[in-house]
């Protein structure tokens, strides 16, 4: 039996149901990993985000107490016919899929994907320290990297105290909730660190803004 996934052409590995078990997860978790790409897409998508051109990132953003350090390159530009945006739409629709089946959907259907990144972190990478994502990007947020080893985990605080570990491998997906899910404002604080092969990921959201300066 052909899985309703597989419409778009990546022939995804999970399906609705096992994606809204993910996304019920959230509430308590605060991220959730489910199986995404199979082996011939990984590598198509990986192609694709290769090709981008990518400037890099700030060193250092905030200031004080909210002072990020970040070690990676960055696409933020990806054009709309790359294969990465048929990616985006494609976990939209699982997304969509899984919030139709839940009896009391954390956030209402449909929900919209519009911002896509492409992150590049060389071997060596230190990643990026404690954060959490700007308060414009609500609802979700998907994670899906295409290659590379690191360690991501989610904390109780900036400073990485109470840090767990998120097992993520290349092609699995990430969910971790955004100020909206389940009418909570919270934004989970998470850092990437020991990158020990070239990593890429592509990051996937809801910008509340889009389209403002």
């Amino acid at each position: 039996m052909t899985a309703p996934a597989e419409r778009d052409g990546f022939g995804l590995i999970s399906d609705a149901a096992r994606a809204a078990a993910a996304v019920a997860r959230l509430a308590d978790d605060g991220a959730a990993v489910l199986p995404l790409l199979g082996e011939p897409a990984l590598a198509r998508l990986l192609d694709a985000a290769r090709a981008l051109p990518y400037r890099r990132c700030k060193a250092e953003v905030g200031s004080g107490d909210s002072l990020v350090r970040q070690d990676f390159d960055i696409c933020m530009a990806v054009p709309s016919d790359n294969p990465l945006w048929r990616l985006a739409g494609a976990v939209e629709a699982l997304v969509n899929g899984a919030l139709e089946r839940m009896n009391a959907p954390p956030l209402a259907p449909p929900f919209r994907l519009n911002d896509l990144v492409s992150q590049r972190y060389p071997a060596g990478s230190f990643g990026i320290t404690a954060h959490c994502d700007h308060i414009r990007y609500v609802g979700l947020v998907a994670l899906v990297p295409l290659s590379g080893a690191a360690r991501f985990c989610l904390c109780r605080e900036r400073g990485g105290a109470g840090s767990r570990e998120i097992a993520l491998s290349p092609g699995e997906l990430l969910l971790m909730r955004a100020p909206g899910f389940g009418g909570s404002g919270a934004r989970p604080f998470h850092l990437l660190s020991d990158v020990t092969a070239e990593r890429y990921c592509i990051g996937l959201r809801h910008d509340s803004r889009a389209g403002e300066v």
